[in-house]
């Protein structure tokens, strides 16, 4: 007979009382002036990409996930990162091996050089502010003191642009990297937000724009050799 779990197993799951958003900590690393880098599944998933290589190079350390009511299973835009009011996406979960997972942004640690690298996801268009303020009061608490973004772009120019919040951010860029500001134009989904919302705190934040050939048919599309572009530039 399959018994009824423990009241106490839904700790497990983010504590016993359900908040739209939390965040579910491991460890909580002692750091300061650590760098995040952050990317979700945007323009041809050139920020998921980017973060998922160096998570599999880097081999860092799962320190938090952060779970919210305003995460899709389905999302019922498309691309995932458009988000509107009356479409809110589909609740559920995923089942893998026989295990249940939910949708979810998980958080990374690297000791040296100290980064915290973050596997982003898209809210619903009611939860995204409120997700992208977590992550940033997340990055508050751990340490961080720059925020890298990396994503991806649909027009004609270099391999790999930028943007920072800064001026003085910028020219740093251009003279040690040789990035300068190329694309103009929105910036749409998780990754677009935190950086809007990292400058109205005052963290020091860039992004980096791999170019590519957006799919209409298929958006999210992952473009292998446009995220090695951005890897490649070193910073």
């Amino acid at each position: 007979m399959i018994g009824i779990l423990p009241a106490t197993s839904l700790d497990r799951m983010g504590g016993k009382t359900l908040k739209d958003t939390w965040i579910r900590y491991y460890r909580k690393p002692e750091t300061t002036g650590a760098v995040a880098v952050a990317g979700s599944p945007g323009l041809r998933s050139i920020g998921k990409l980017v973060v998922d290589s160096l998570i599999t190079k880097m081999q860092p350390e799962l320190i938090a996930e952060l779970y919210s009511t305003h995460f899709p299973l389905i999302y019922q835009t498309t691309p995932s990162y458009a988000s509107h009011p009356q479409l809110p996406g589909v609740s559920g979960v995923t089942i893998a091996s026989g295990r249940v997972g939910f949708p979810k942004i998980q958080f990374y640690f690297h000791p040296s050089p100290p980064l915290i690298l973050t596997q982003g996801c898209h809210a619903n268009f009611a939860g995204q502010y409120e997700v992208a303020e977590k992550v940033l009061d997340f990055y508050d608490e751990v340490g961080v003191s720059r925020l890298i973004v990396v994503a991806g772009y649909g027009l004609r120019g270099k391999d790999v642009c930028c943007a920072a919040t800064s001026r003085r951010i910028m020219d740093g860029l251009k003279e040690q990297y040789g990035v300068e500001a190329g694309y103009e134009g929105p910036f749409y989904g998780f990754s677009g937000l935190v950086f809007g919302l990292a400058k109205r705190r005052g963290l020091d934040a860039f992004c980096l724009f791999g170019r590519t050939e957006p799919r209409p048919d298929d958006p999210e599309s992952p473009d292998d050799e446009a995220s090695e572009h951005v890897l490649r530039t070193g910073v």
